[in-house]
């Protein structure tokens, strides 16, 4: 559930600075500046216009009010939602223009939940000619059901304020959780005496909190149908037990003292015992066929033995290949929905980073004299952008593996284009070792170079966490065995444990506190499609290697 939580909590992060952004453009408009500083009819026409034309394009928009520094209204255009007409009549008192764009906590107008975007609008540097204001529903209770169903049908998704005391499962207000002292697990009763686990993470961008738990009854219900269980059968046995024991003891004499002896003996596993007796009566008949059981019995354990060894071979081998179909079918449900969730958060997101980048780059054209922290930020943010790039990247490239567009190239050219595109290595001594004479590879050069990239990435990542921020990263290249070529990169880093170690090639495994767990998975299904293998060893405090062996080609190397 935490990472669940990060991992929602990461697309909202990115959905309140988009909202941020459009607001700002929207207010930075011709249309809308000029009605702020003219407030003419003519001037607020054509605001009314550019508004109406952004209003209508947004499904959850209830409207936008465009009003000047005094705080008096000049244009409002209608969302295109039904719920706008309930909504102004009880929409909220503007307060003073803002002086940087803000969103709003989640507040509730009869039965429209909604939060809203200010920001000002600038008639020139330092003069605020007015401000803008974005009415938005909250209106996305399909979008909550297909993240819990994610993590289990008994999952609920909670929106809420930072302070705590407003709570939205997206479809109305509910009761929640208190805001925690610290990140971590929290139990609440929800109104309808629902007890839930979960945990909670803060939305920065939007200010918000958000809370992923499921009921803690499904949490204890198997051990609370195994201890049930076990208490009816331990009546059961003490009942049935007790009622034997009584019949037995009444039915007990004396000349069955030497029988009992000789069955104890038997019980024990010594199966030569028999019994001596010279009774004619029920009891000797009784005697005797004891003799012939216990002659039956030895022979028959003897047989019995063979055939439970034999039973239990069959069994241990039917049970391992049912619990290996079984992780199989999980394994292949969960890849299945994170392909189609992967495929569609990645297109959505990929065309706003690409708008995000260009518009960076502009910045930095045009504020070549700008101050020394306003170029700091910029760099921040294009930072940012290319590692959620990378994140859609590694959906997409999980999603679907392009089929390979085979060349001969050399390992080491391979390596080298990568290490200059990770650029300083931030105080990590770098140790190339390149074989003599060695062949070119059969690979797709872009899809291992994107591996080496991954590996040499996550490397410099664990020597970052190893307390010093120190190490030494070691490219190696050798002649591998039955015509391959083998790749090792090597750290001196945290390092892993066993446990970590035979989970890392899986989607969504992670030790890391940023990332999604697909840069490996990803990684193995690139170099298995190129035809090679992918693999690794490690030691907790000592650092990992990774080994990639890549099918060598006949030719010179391109």
């Amino acid at each position: 559930m935490q990472s669940a939580s990060r991992l929602v909590a990461n697309l909202f992060e990115e959905s309140g600075k988009q909202l941020r952004i459009e607001a700002a453009k929207l207010a930075a408009d011709s249309a809308v500046r000029k009605a702020t500083i003219a407030n003419d009819p003519r001037s607020r026409a054509a605001a009314q216009t550019a508004l109406a034309g952004y209003s209508k394009a947004i499904p959850q928009l209830l409207g936008i009010d465009l009003r000047d520094k005094a705080g008096r209204q000049l244009v409002w255009a209608d969302g295109k939602t039904p719920l706008t007409a309930a909504f102004l009549k009880t929409r909220p008192t503007l307060s003073a223009p803002p002086k940087l764009t803000t969103i709003s906590p989640i507040s509730a107008s009869d039965t429209v939940l909604f939060y809203f975007v200010q920001t000002p609008v600038i008639a020139s540097p330092g003069d605020t000619s007015g401000f803008l204001t974005i009415y938005r529903q909250i209106s996305a209770a399909q979008g909550a059901k297909v993240v819990a169903a994610l993590i289990g049908s008994d999952a609920a998704l909670l929106i809420g304020n930072a302070d705590g005391k407003v709570w939205t499962d997206m479809t109305e207000i509910v009761t929640g959780p208190p805001a925690p002292d610290k990140a971590g697990a929290s139990i609440y009763t929800s109104a309808n005496g629902v007890r839930r686990i979960g945990t909670q993470v803060a939305i920065k961008s939007l200010d918000w909190l958000l809370w992923i738990g499921i009921p803690t009854s499904v949490v204890v219900a198997p051990a609370t149908r195994f201890l049930r269980d076990m208490a009816i059968v331990a009546l059961l046995l003490v009942i049935v037990g007790g009622v034997a024991a009584l019949l037995i003891s009444r039915q007990i004499t004396g000349p069955l003292k030497e029988m009992t002896v000789a069955a104890e003996g038997m019980s024990s596993g010594d199966y030569s015992r028999r019994v001596t007796t010279g009774r004619q009566d029920e009891l000797g008949v009784l005697a005797q066929s004891f003799n012939s059981m216990a002659q039956q019995v030895d022979e028959s354990t003897h047989k019995l033995e063979n055939r439970v060894q034999e039973r239990t071979r069959d069994l241990e081998t039917a049970l391992n290949e049912l619990r290996e179909a079984q992780e199989s079918l999980v394994r292949r449900e969960k890849l299945a929905m994170l392909g189609q969730l992967a495929g569609g958060v990645g297109h959505e997101l990929r065309n706003p980073l690409g708008v995000m980048t260009n518009a960076i780059y502009y910045l930095l054209m045009v504020l070549k004299e700008a101050p020394v922290d306003v170029k700091e930020y910029l760099g921040i943010i294009r930072t940012q952008i290319a590692l959620s790039e990378k994140i859609i990247g590694d959906l997409l490239d999980f999603a679907r593996v392009k089929q390979p567009q085979l060349e001969t190239v050399a390992v080491e050219k391979i390596v080298r284009e990568q290490l200059e595109r990770v650029g300083d290595l931030n105080g990590v001594k770098l140790v190339e070792d390149y074989a003599v004479a060695l062949p070119p590879v059969s690979v797709d050069r872009i899809q291992i170079g994107q591996v080496v990239l991954n590996l040499v990435t996550n490397a410099l990542q664990s020597m970052e966490g190893d307390g010093h921020g120190k190490g030494t990263l070691k490219m190696r290249v050798t002649r591998g065995a039955n015509g391959y070529v083998r790749l090792e990169v090597s750290d001196t880093g945290i390092g892993m444990t066993q446990a970590q170690l035979d989970k890392m090639f899986e989607p969504l495994f992670t030790t890391k506190a940023r990332g999604i767990g697909l840069g490996l998975a990803v990684s193995r299904s690139l170099v298995q499609a190129n035809g090679g293998e992918i693999s690794a060893v490690s030691e907790q405090g000592k650092g990992s290697t990774v080994s990639i062996d890549l099918p060598a080609a006949k030719g010179e190397a391109a």
